[in-house]
């Protein structure tokens, strides 16, 4: 039987269900050098189906991108990799995917968007590029990622330009209108808002892209302050995200149970000297979302001596290959249990060859991933020489910060305004924890102080975290690829302080959800 014969037949073995047939097949295939990357990337396929994160994880890394130039291998192989969060191997292969002669426009284009969902501009551009030139017909969803990419790398003005380039060939892509809101452009404005409030008029809340409108037209609204108008768009937004997505609150209190109750082991457990430690010391930047930690991260990067590698999903990812569990990205019970001290210790490990490379040659790194405190005293347990910052912000306004905000896949406590109070009172318990816990690793800021004295507070962080300082500060043109890409550029600024309080009547169930979780009326105020 030819090896082409045997790849048919393996690949029929597959389709039909027979996967212990295929598997055999594919297996036979790695001793024929011309298929061996095909089968590998079949058996990468099925094991990560079959939740074995480790076997994907060798499959996918044994096809040696340099050596190809088959365009939809190379295609998939990227999404293998970064599924995995093998994030160099799949940029690697991208990068093999940009210079394969014949490559598909819609295959780059396809590449591209992955690039971008998983927080690489530039690399998404140049693939995007690159199917302009391999004949891609521009549409809203091209144009759109264009326009995403750039606000990420912080071309405001062609990001504005190809995101309206989007709405002229759809009116009806609903992404578009939340990326235009966020860059708060006044021109035009009462245009959008039209249009949104007839087409949020005639959907019913049970549609996919009523929320995403929603959440538009609220942020239209509220900067041409028509308050009452913005309220009555956010409260449905919220209401209609909300009855979208699967969140339990007793299972979010089961969680913060669980990590209290191991952080005292961890502390036990964690190493109390660096050695064995070599490369660029990693940094987490934590706290709840849209809370200021990238406004901090981006002023300490830009003062001192570590790279700005954005929000990393390395650490939880790590966590899963190590306890060979496969879930989402973020931890759960079940994970938890799944990882003893050896274990953390080769989680600390693979976290710095999965992360570190980003740091260049830069002698420290800050992962600005907020929801890395959820793992903190286990990322502390597994790298000695591991610094952490928490923001802390006043709890109306974290809060608040939250519930006006769409996140997509993200922060489902976020649409509830008991939920998100309940979240922040967990989150605050347990950072406050882990810092009597940790003493000197963990430094806090508080964002109103920051904001207050910006170059005093960011002197403190990057001594309190012994980072070398820069002869000369940086500009402040790295890649933002959060909520926050466009309102970061602004500078530090004072103007959210207390922002909440533009609808202080309408978030008073807030301020009582607080109220009753124990929180300080002070801090409430």
């Amino acid at each position: 039987m030819s090896v082409r014969e045997q790849w048919i037949r393996a690949e029929a073995a597959r389709t039909h269900g027979r996967i212990e047939d295929a598997l055999a097949g594919y297996y036979d295939l790695l001793g024929a050098a011309e298929m061996a990357p095909y089968a590998h990337a079949r058996l990468s396929e099925l094991a990560q189906a079959a939740g074995d994160l480790q076997r994907g994880t060798a499959h996918v890394l044994a096809i040696d991108t340099r050596k190809l130039r088959e365009p939809s291998l190379l295609a998939l192989t990227a999404r293998r990799c970064l599924a995995l969060g093998e994030t160099q191997a799949g940029l690697a292969a991208a990068a093999a995917l940009l210079e394969a002669p014949s490559a598909p426009a819609a295959l780059l284009a396809e590449t591209a968007k992955l690039l971008s969902d998983h927080m690489e501009p530039g690399a998404a551009l140049a693939l995007l590029e690159r199917a302009r030139q391999a004949g891609l017909r521009e549409s809203a969803g091209s144009a759109y990622l264009d326009g995403l990419n750039r606000t990420y790398l912080g071309a405001l003005d062609a990001a504005r330009a190809a995101l309206e380039r989007a709405l002229a060939l759809d009116p009806a892509f609903a992404p578009t209108y939340w990326s235009l809101a966020k860059l708060a452009i006044a021109e035009g404005r009462g245009m959008r808002v039209d249009t949104l409030r007839r087409r949020v008029a005639a959907m019913p809340d049970s549609h996919p892209n009523t929320p995403l409108l929603l959440y538009s037209l609220f942020h239209e609204l509220d900067a041409d302050d028509d308050r009452d108008a913005a309220w009555t768009a956010l409260e449905r937004a919220m209401q209609a995200r909300r009855g979208q997505v699967r969140f339990s609150d007793a299972q979010d209190d089961a969680l913060f149970a669980r990590l209290d109750a191991s952080s005292t082991t961890l502390r036990t457990a964690s190493r109390s000297n660096d050695d064995g430690e070599s490369g660029p010391r990693p940094v987490m930047l934590v706290g709840m979302p849209r809370t200021g930690t990238t406004i901090i991260e981006q002023s300490i990067c830009a003062g001192f001596r570590s790279a700005s590698v954005g929000e990393l999903r390395d650490f939880v990812q790590q966590m899963r290959w190590v306890a060979n569990r496969a879930g989402p990205l973020h931890p759960d019970i079940e994970l938890l249990d799944a990882l003893d001290g050896d274990g953390l210790a080769k989680v600390g490990q693979r976290y710095r060859t999965h992360a570190a490379w980003r740091a260049g040659d830069e002698p420290a790194y800050i992962d600005k991933w907020p929801e890395n405190y959820l793992v903190l005293g286990h990322a502390l347990a597994a790298m000695g020489d591991l610094r952490a910052v928490v923001v802390m912000r006043n709890p109306m306004d974290a809060c608040w910060s939250n519930l006006k905000e769409w996140f997509g896949a993200s922060y489902y406590y976020s649409y509830d305004m008991g939920e998100v109070a309940r979240r922040q009172a967990r989150f605050s318990r347990h950072v406050r924890r882990l810092r009597d816990l940790h003493g000197g690793r963990i430094v806090a800021v508080d964002y109103e102080a920051f904001v207050g004295e910006p170059r005093g507070e960011t002197a403190r962080l990057g001594a309190t975290l012994g980072l070398e300082t820069r002869e000369r500060p940086v500009s402040g043109d790295a890649v933002v690829a959060t909520a926050s890409a466009a309102q970061v550029r602004k500078g530090v600024s004072s103007r959210s302080v207390g922002a909440w309080k533009r609808y202080v009547r309408q978030l008073e169930p807030l301020r009582q959800a607080l109220l009753d979780t124990g929180m300080d009326e002070d801090a409430c105020g």
